[in-house]
């Protein structure tokens, strides 16, 4: 056990933790990056019932509450209703709000949810930088192909 002293609020504790913050402080830095996530997912969410209800559709959205942390649960960071069975927006919508990007890693563990939940929905990263107003949307390459060959086909 070390005795350690704290790089944000100066207080001393002893234990075997790297950290250069104390319990208290990185307490504090999980919930505001928690609070960041949930901020992130519903703003996406608002933007998309915005999208529905002008474009007159029935569907409903919202942020699944405690996204991620029930096990069983939801996976997905977004709640659905009045989708019909083949809609594209039957995917796993996953939320990152993060100055660095992981893009491989969060694809893979979203697809390992859904094969272990056996639901196989195709995957949607939603990802932007803290503070910054452009979003990006990541698909798999065959699931944009076949997107835009859907989209071909309603246009004609």
């Amino acid at each position: 056990m070390i005795e350690r002293i704290c790089v944000k609020c100066g207080d001393r504790w002893v234990d075997e933790k790297k950290s250069s913050m104390c319990p208290k402080c990185r307490s504090l830095q999980g919930s505001r990056s928690k609070r960041k996530g949930a901020n992130n997912e519903r703003r996406f969410a608002d933007k998309l019932q915005e999208s529905f209800d002008k474009y007159g559709l029935k569907i409903r959205v919202r942020r699944t509450p405690r996204s991620g942390s029930i096990h069983g649960f939801e996976p997905s960071d977004l709640l659905w209703s009045g989708l019909s069975n083949d809609s594209i927006f039957k995917r796993h919508f996953e939320l990152k709000n993060s100055a660095s990007w992981s893009i491989e890693s969060w694809y893979e563990k979203a697809k390992e949810i859904e094969i272990e939940q056996g639901t196989n929905r195709p995957i949607s990263l939603v990802i932007r930088k803290p503070n910054s107003q452009q979003a990006y949307v990541v698909v798999d390459e065959d699931d944009y192909i076949k997107m835009l060959i859907e989209l071909e086909i309603l246009k004609h």
